[in-house]
């Protein structure tokens, strides 16, 4: 027979406890020390550049991705399909959502970068995000499912 009598059990998996930090290096997700900013994983930003280019989920999934369109070259980038996005992340259901923070880094006045849906999806909002150079810019976009293969992408910042 086997008992729990003597086992022993990290005390922060019982009750109304708080989490204990971690403070080796490690990072927190809810852990519970509200003195701390709430810490997430955040790889490397991708890095897109050139006036005609095509966004990846690779890309999305970086969370955040800076954008050079070049010269004087304004920009047309092309969100990835409803397709795409779901077969690079399959556990997305329907009527959940991820963010996508974009920075366009452009150094003059004609680099605005103005996105393009994607099969399957809908822009919901402004489109472009202006030139780096006379207005720092960025823009957040929610992409939201909506169905298979299909998303609504909401400029929300």
């Amino acid at each position: 027979m086997t008992t729990t009598s003597n086992a022993a059990y990290p005390l922060e998996t019982f009750g109304p406890y708080s989490g204990i930090p971690n403070g080796d290096g490690g990072y927190q997700y809810s852990a519970g020390n509200r003195t701390e900013p709430l810490m997430l994983p955040q790889g490397a930003p991708a890095a897109l550049t050139g006036a005609t280019v095509t966004v990846t989920a690779a890309n999305l999934a970086a969370g955040i991705v800076t954008m050079d369109s070049g010269g004087t070259d304004a920009g047309t980038y092309t969100f990835p399909t409803g397709a795409l996005i779901d077969a690079a992340f399959p556990s997305v259901a329907v009527n959940t959502a991820f963010d996508v923070v974009f920075i366009n880094l452009g150094d003059n006045a004609a680099n605005d970068v103005t996105f393009g849906a994607g099969t399957g999806n809908t822009i919901v909002g402004n489109a472009v995000v202006i030139d780096g150079a006379t207005n720092p810019s960025s823009a957040i976009f929610r992409f939201r499912k909506t169905g298979t293969a299909a998303y609504s992408i909401y400029r929300i910042a």
